[in-house]
């Protein structure tokens, strides 16, 4: 399951549960998901080019048991193949693990339609579509680095008819140096990605200290730049899809002692999800949760107010 010498990742694992404070059922519940690979659940997003009254054309569970989850989001039936269905390769829909939508449902606490919004790491394209399926997109940006990833990201914003949206390349202190403000800034950050195990998806090293360290050293580099792109009064959504606390709360603690005029927004409809690992609002999502693999997010606001229009 790891690089690691045999027999080290009991050790990590254990190391992991450790840090989280896990309940002894909750620890039985990672590990045995991590082992097992199972705990993935798929959600679809209703794209721009969905009419208001479309419904997939496949069997969904009711998500009365996911109130935090978005208007335009369906969740299918264990069984059911979304992509195989011609509505999807016509864009009526984007596929998503449910665990990031948990982690865009965060965006449910403004007030109004971001006027202006960046989705700093944005391939493939979830947190867009999310943002997409709550907000009209009215002046959005998705930028992507990696030149590979952001000609997928491109395919995926055209197939889906997202408006108003244009496909950038800049890396992060590039659009920190730049100058320019957005009210709604979205890093859905680069990780140890965890979470994939519990998906089945080999990830060598993720539980690692190398790894982590190193993620979470990247994610400093990139929050601090995008707090710079945050007009008064606006957002910053952080996300992983990790469960290091060291890529997580402890990211989040430092960018907040770091940096003046921010502070953590509660998300009322997360509140049964608060971490126990942050003494401001932070929340985290755990296999046992039942809402697929897991996932991090924690809303920043800045001080001020938004003038962008």
């Amino acid at each position: 399951m790891s690089a690691d010498a045999p027999g080290t990742s009991g050790k990590a694992e254990q190391r992991l549960c450790e840090r989280l404070r896990l309940r002894e059922h909750e620890e039985e519940v990672l590990l045995h998901a991590m082992h097992a690979g199972d705990a993935g659940r798929q959600a679809v997003v209703l794209s721009p080019r969905a009419p208001k009254d479309y419904e997939p054309p496949f069997s969904c569970a009711s998500s009365e048991q996911f109130p935090w989850l978005p208007a335009r989001v369906r969740i299918p039936e264990v069984g059911e193949s979304p992509t195989r269905h011609a509505d999807h390769a016509a864009g009526m829909y984007y596929v998503l693990d449910l665990s990031s939508c948990w982690e865009g449902s965060a965006l449910s606490t403004l007030t109004q339609t971001p006027q202006r919004s960046l989705d700093l790491c944005a391939a493939p394209g979830g947190k867009t579509m999310l943002l997409a399926a709550q907000f009209e997109l009215r002046d959005h940006t998705a930028n992507e680095v990696n030149a590979a990833r952001r000609g997928i990201l491109r395919q995926n914003a055209e197939l889906c008819g997202l408006p108003n949206t244009r496909i950038t390349g800049l890396r992060p202190d590039q659009w920190g140096s730049s100058g320019e403000l957005f009210d709604l800034v979205l890093v859905d950050a680069p990780c140890s990605g965890q979470s994939l195990l519990c998906k089945g998806i080999k990830n060598p090293g993720c539980l690692g200290s190398a790894a982590v360290q190193g993620n979470a050293k990247r994610q400093r580099g990139i929050l601090l730049a995008a707090v710079r792109c945050v007009a008064p009064g606006g957002h910053l959504l952080y996300s992983t899809c990790t469960y290091a606390p060291e890529e997580n709360e402890r990211v989040m603690a430092y960018i907040l002692r770091r940096v003046d005029g921010f502070t953590a927004c509660e998300v009322p409809t997360l509140t049964a999800y608060q971490s126990a690992l942050a003494d401001f609002p932070a929340y985290r999502l755990l296999p046992h949760h039942g809402a697929g693999t897991g996932g991090f997010c924690c809303l920043l606001r800045r001080k001020g107010n938004n003038n962008i229009i």
